[in-house]
């Protein structure tokens, strides 16, 4: 299963609960769906929603808000605060499967297909293939990268690229973290045609011995040829 139950006993305990959207997603989701922001009613799916932080925002923009979620934890709370999406919030691994049926506009994740091993990431994008409509268009915000401080530390597990076990920094007791340089992104996006790629690094000089942290952003659609 390529969902991390680390998560879910984060977000039992209080941890790891972000509750505005995420600037870098906003912005993105902004310059590069204005076609589809412009349909009536048009479908977003996000994969990992945590504790809903992005949610406002796709109300405020009025798409058809669906997303799946490893955690039961969060889900149930979810489905509490927002009740008008109690069938489109689903608890479910997306590495594994979709289950609404339907094809989307818009699926976007915001650092969740990132914390899962090489294997599961490439299951996730194939999923995203068959879910995407003709036209449509993933965004992913913040996969980490390999200029990451911490791609240097934890434990490897199932790949090079994959590390576990974190005992100090923002990745401890959340499981599997995936990182990815330039050519292993445009490898994993083999089938997509990349429409902007960004990697940006937040260089952190104050608490000293802080990691510095870098990660990519991704708009891509399926390809073409």
């Amino acid at each position: 299963m390529g969902f991390s139950h680390e998560w879910d006993s984060c977000y039992a305990d209080g941890d790891q609960l972000s509750i505005w959207p995420w600037s870098d997603l906003v912005s993105l989701v902004n310059r590069h769906c204005k076609a589809i922001l412009s349909k009536q009613n048009g479908r977003a799916l996000e994969l990992g929603c945590g504790a809903g932080a992005n949610i406002p925002l796709f109300q405020s923009l009025k798409m058809d808000y669906h997303a799946i979620e490893g955690s039961t934890t969060i889900v149930k709370q979810l489905g509490i605060k927002y009740p008008e999406f109690s069938d489109s919030i689903v608890c479910g691994d997306f590495t594994s499967f979709q289950p609404f049926g339907e094809l989307f506009d818009l699926i976007f994740d915001r650092a969740a297909i990132t914390h899962n091993n090489e294997s599961s990431i490439r299951d996730t994008l194939e999923i995203i293939l068959r879910s995407l409509k003709t036209d449509g268009i993933f965004i992913g915000s913040d996969w980490f990268s390999t200029k990451h401080s911490d791609y240097e530390s934890g434990e490897e597990v199932d790949d090079k690229y994959t590390k576990t076990k974190y005992t100090k920094g923002q990745f401890v007791g959340i499981g599997k973290v995936h990182f990815s340089d330039e050519q292993h992104i445009r490898d994993l996006f083999c089938k997509f045609d990349i429409l902007y790629l960004e990697e940006k690094t937040n260089v952190i000089l104050e608490p000293k011995g802080t990691a510095n942290v870098s990660s990519w952003n991704i708009v891509a659609v399926p390809s073409k040829v």
